[in-house]
């Protein structure tokens, strides 16, 4: 929910004007019309401030979010390998990758930048370094520099996808990221949501 949404919510449930609200917390009227029409983004101090006067408590909670960047992918793969789910991770890399093509070049790069922690699966951790390249390179953007360390490259071929009849396919059809990191899955796989 943005901001401006949850004002509105928070004033509107209470049954308040703005300027009601506005004498209620001591902030302008004028600031809670602004924050209101999403034009200017309060402090959380000054959020909570203008919730607790409509009676209500904020609360706010952060959750793992894969499509997030490949920090987030790698935290929610981890999850998945402790539960046994092996069928998620490609679904989810495949929701990265669309919103990475639909961001701005700095919440690209803010996508890819940040180091992942270990899935817990040698294997993953290269398919995450190699989505990493891939989407740097579509970007025209640098490489970041964790994903060229030595531990996110396999010593051996993995195929993503258990089944051997698609094996050819995947490997002819895998981006050279992933390719020379030891993994094998088609580009088709990141790209159809």
């Amino acid at each position: 929910m943005e901001v401006s949404e949850l004002v509105r919510q928070a004033r509107a449930d209470a049954n308040l004007s703005v300027r009601a609200l506005a004498q209620a917390s001591g902030v302008a009227a004028s600031t809670i019309h602004r924050i209101e029409q999403g034009e200017l983004n309060p402090t959380v101090a000054l959020l909570e401030r203008i919730v607790e006067a409509s009676g209500m408590r904020l609360h706010i909670e952060t959750q793992v979010d894969y499509a997030a960047s490949v920090l987030g992918l790698a935290r929610s793969i981890h999850e998945d390998i402790n539960r046994g789910d092996t069928s998620s991770p490609v679904r989810r890399a495949a929701e990265l990758a669309h919103r990475f093509h639909h961001a701005d070049d700095h919440t690209r790069r803010r996508m890819i930048a940040a180091e992942p922690p270990t899935t817990g699966d040698l294997r993953w951790d290269a398919f995450v370094a190699a989505l990493a390249e891939w989407l740097a390179v579509q970007a025209g953007d640098h490489v970041p520099r964790w994903a060229c360390d030595a531990t996110r490259y396999l010593h051996f071929g993995w195929w993503v996808t258990p089944m051997k009849a698609v094996r050819a396919w995947e490997y002819a059809g895998s981006p050279a990221s992933f390719q020379h990191r030891g993994v094998y899955i088609h580009r088709d796989s990141l790209t159809n949501v």
